[in-house]
């Protein structure tokens, strides 16, 4: 007797939302086995512990790699990098004026340190040097939003460079030791934040041992013994930003 079973179609699933990862800068060689490869494999892991099933692009934006168009990706996220958002370099200006298109265009962007100061230049906002550097943990309270709840949180930072007036129509969503704007929303579809989610304690430490030469000794033996004592919430920041990236609202 022949067999008349059916085979049934399998039912269409739908794609894996896509974060494009805009690269700015790459782990030194001699740190990437504290930080397990390059900046592009950080970010993944982070965006990947908040969504397994992410598909996670990088185009290396600081070697002049940026995508055609924003619709390549359903969200995008600027990483932080070593160098100046205001720099005259051109792989700099290119993605300013890339962001500013983008934001335009209402592509869903966040920033991380550097990414968080260059879309405030991008944007027409202002950008400047602090007295001090900022490094190691940092204390921050956000508001709630339409994607999280936000509360107080931890971060690592290691910067001096600090957004100094927040671009046309942006609005700060936090305070803390940071900078005066430690995470601010333009519209519901950029959202930036000065401080390293991506950043684990001892690549922290790392990163400080390697400037030791340009951060004062007393903020370099702080930043030391809090790395320490004090956790940081990196993967719940990392699920907020993914969350937003990806327009998912717990309330209207």
């Amino acid at each position: 007797m022949a067999d008349e079973s059916v085979t049934e179609e399998p039912v269409p699933t739908e794609p894996d939302a896509r974060i494009g990862v805009l690269l700015c800068d790459h782990v030194p060689v001699d740190l990437q086995v504290l930080s397990g490869g390059d900046y592009d494999l950080v970010y993944r892991h982070m965006l990947r512990a908040a969504d397994p099933q992410l598909d996670v692009v990088t185009y290396a934006a600081v070697d002049g790699d940026l995508p055609a168009s924003p619709d390549e990706c359903d969200g995008w996220i600027i990483t932080g990098s070593h160098d100046d958002a205001l720099s005259g370099e051109p792989w700099v200006v290119a993605l300013r004026e890339w962001v500013a298109s983008a934001v335009v265009g209402g592509a869903r962007i966040a920033g991380v340190c550097f990414g968080h100061q260059l879309v405030a230049v991008s944007l027409c906002g202002a950008v400047g040097r602090a007295e001090k550097w900022r490094v190691g943990p940092q204390d921050t309270t956000v508001e709630s939003t339409p994607w999280f709840d936000g509360g107080d949180v931890r971060l690592n930072a290691m910067h001096r460079d600090v957004v100094t007036e927040l671009p046309p129509g942006a609005r700060a969503i936090a305070t803390g030791t940071t900078s005066e704007f430690p995470a601010y929303l333009v519209g519901d579809n950029v959202m930036c934040v000065q401080d390293h989610p991506e950043f684990d304690a001892p690549y922290t430490s790392a990163l400080i041992d390697a400037r030791t030469d340009r951060i004062d000794p007393a903020t370099v033996e702080s930043a030391r013994h809090r790395l320490t004592v004090e956790p940081t919430d990196g993967p719940i920041v990392g699920r907020w930003l993914v969350d937003f990236l990806l327009d998912r609202r717990i309330r209207c």
